[in-house]
């Protein structure tokens, strides 16, 4: 394992005294017993912007009510974008009980996101299998209809909210089949499954192997990719539609690990990505290459197609920059997210916190997708339809350029899809992750 391993959003790293030191001695004599004083120091450290902030006099932490105040101001010290906006949108912190539950994939929540096509359309968006919606066979593509006897109508949609995040519920769905049906739901704690579903369709003669994976988090995610892609392989897939509309990032090492299960075998031990930090510590700057010798499971690819929209952030969009060098790489869907930096994580008593700290760019010098990156075909989510269904807008676009080497010219689009307008698979509100499980750094 390398010695510097980041989050590109987060990770535990211990306590203040342990996280924080420098040739193996403590050295925390400049972080102070408040909580929010500690935060502020760590982003006067390690900020890729540290000298925009001003001195912790003139910031005053402590004049801050809360932890992540200090963090939601340290924002605003970075650059403006073209868009005007500052390029830090994510740095901020945390209660370690929160990350905890986040990281390790344990949620306690009706594990369900739903979204308008129309006023009187809900539909649902995506289920956990391992929630109580998913162990009753709720899935994606099922219309709602009623919650507690509200209709599912926008008109509704605050009182719908609050039916939503109650602890039981009755929902009525229509499904796919025209028939109704009702059912007593109710929050649980589960296990997330980042592979939301994998399948194989044949086209044209060709095996495209389609993934949609949820999340780069949770204790399951590395075996489930693995059973995956040894399915595809074991079933000659020559095609790959990778589905990430919904994915906020996780862990570095998992899109490592899919780029290297992805990529052809000449880019076998080239430059996968570098990053960089702020001037204090360039001698963290680190070159990450791809597998030598690639797994077993990879698939030799040529080309692949990325699902993506605005929820698609951070270790999703490290994702498919990396590979873009070494392939053909297409994105169907709606601009990403726009998150090509990370942090490390720092534990100050009952709090992580994470200033901005990383940096990524790929084979070709490229990184600056702030603003979130392209995509080669502008699709809406078609959330009629279920994960992996050849004729759901997204995939039917994906498999269209797979088959006959273009887009077609229409295939025709939900002009009025509101995606997450009711969600019930909310743990915590964090900015869209990439992390890398940390080895500890020194400052």
């Amino acid at each position: 394992m390398r010695a510097l391993q980041y989050a590109i959003t987060i990770f535990l790293l211990g306590t203040l005294a342990s996280s924080c030191k420098k040739d193996n001695e403590n050295d925390v004599s400049t972080a102070t017993a408040d909580v929010r004083d500690s935060v502020y120091w760590y982003s006067q450290e390690m900020y890729l912007w540290r000298d925009r902030l001003p001195s912790k006099a003139t910031f005053n932490p402590t004049s801050y009510q809360t932890p992540e105040a200090v963090m939601e101001k340290v924002r605003t010290f970075s650059p403006l974008g073209t868009n005007g906006k500052n390029l830090d949108r994510w740095s901020f912190a945390t209660t370690k009980k929160n990350w905890d539950n986040v990281a390790s994939g344990a949620s306690g929540d009706l594990g369900m996101s739903f979204g308008f096509i129309a006023a009187n359309d809900l539909r649902v968006a995506f289920v956990y299998k391992n929630s109580d919606p998913g162990k009753q066979g709720v899935q994606r593509g099922w219309q709602v209809t009623l919650v507690d006897g509200i209709a599912a109508t926008t008109s509704n949609a605050d009182a719908l909210s609050k039916a939503l995040f109650k602890e039981s519920m009755q929902i009525t769905f229509k499904k796919p089949d025209g028939t109704s049906q009702t059912l007593s739901l109710k929050v649980a704690s589960y296990q997330t499954n980042p592979v939301l579903t994998r399948s194989i369709i044949s086209q044209n003669g060709k095996k495209i192997g389609y993934i949609a994976f949820g999340t780069f988090l949770g204790a399951t995610a590395a075996a489930e990719l693995d059973e995956a892609f040894a399915y595809f392989k074991s079933n000659n897939v020559t095609d790959l539609i990778f589905d990430e509309r919904y994915n906020g990032g996780g862990e570095v090492e998992l899109a490592e690990k899919i780029a290297n299960l992805i990529a052809p075998r000449s880019a076998a031990g080239k430059l996968m990505y570098k990053d960089t930090h702020n001037q204090k510590y360039t001698s963290w700057n680190e070159t990450v290459n791809f597998d030598k010798t690639l797994p077993a499971s990879n698939l030799n690819l040529s080309q692949v197609v990325f699902i993506a929209t605005g929820e698609t952030a951070s270790a999703s969009e490290l994702l498919i920059n990396v590979l873009k060098p070494y392939m053909t790489v297409k994105v169907v869907g709606e601009t990403t997210y726009g998150k090509p930096a990370g942090y490390y994580p720092f534990l100050v008593m009952n709090y992580y916190t994470f200033p901005l700290a990383v940096k990524q760019v790929n084979a070709s010098n490229y990184g600056d997708y702030y603003e979130g990156l392209p995509v080669d075909r502008q699709q809406a989510d078609d959330v009629t339809r279920n994960w992996g269904d050849p004729q759901e807008l997204c995939v039917k676009d994906a498999l269209s350029f797979i088959t006959t080497g273009q887009f077609p010219a229409s295939s025709g689009r939900l002009a009025n899809f509101k995606p997450y307008a009711i969600r019930a698979h909310q743990v915590v509100d964090l900015p869209g992750v990439l992390m890398r499980k940390p080895d500890t750094p020194k400052l």
